[in-house]
């Protein structure tokens, strides 16, 4: 057992994984298995936005960027969705066929394009967000208030760790490339 596993959390209360009486290798081994099934989870989930609204699962990637604002340039999105330039090239084409993007020159840098949504498009990304907001609710409805702090906090913890752990990543890339 590692030394974390003996301590106690300010009281008579043991720490987290003494509780447990997991390793710290045991416990990080099941976040990454937890991790894997709420990727899995999620992706499931979405499927039901995606069905319910007659899109694939890149054009709801794609339309979800959108959710805090009506223009972002192709570049950008590509870089959101972690997608090649032809990948969004194909996702925006589908989207404008169907009236919900639009591409427009830049007006910042006339080489760049920036994708816009088309009124209808605000619409749609209106609908998914509220049918988004309600599915959360729902899988909530039986998670206590704080319990939902929690997850909120924990998820928060977890997201920023990532995050810092991708930024690490990123210098390390630019500092051997």
């Amino acid at each position: 057992m590692d030394s974390s596993d003996t301590r106690t959390t300010g009281g008579n209360r043991p720490a987290a994984g003494a509780r447990t009486g997991k390793t710290r290798e045991e416990r990080i081994e099941r976040l990454g298995e937890l991790i894997f099934h709420l990727r899995r989870k999620c992706s499931l989930k979405d499927m039901h936005l995606v069905r319910d609204h007659g899109i694939s699962t890149a054009e709801y990637n794609c339309l979800i960027q959108f959710f805090d604002r009506s223009v972002i340039g192709m570049k950008e999105l590509g870089e959101r969705l972690d997608i090649t330039p032809g990948g969004v090239t194909r996702i925006v084409s589908s989207l404008e066929a169907k009236g919900v993007l639009e591409r427009r020159v830049s007006p910042e840098d006339r080489r760049g394009v920036d994708v816009v949504l088309t009124r209808e498009g605000s619409r749609i990304v209106g609908e998914i967000h509220e049918a988004a907001r309600e599915l959360h609710e729902e899988i909530l409805a039986d998670v206590s208030d704080g319990q939902r702090e929690q997850i909120i906090a924990a998820v928060e913890l977890l997201s920023g760790a990532i995050g810092r752990w991708l930024e690490r990543r990123a210098a390390k890339g630019e500092e051997s490339g």
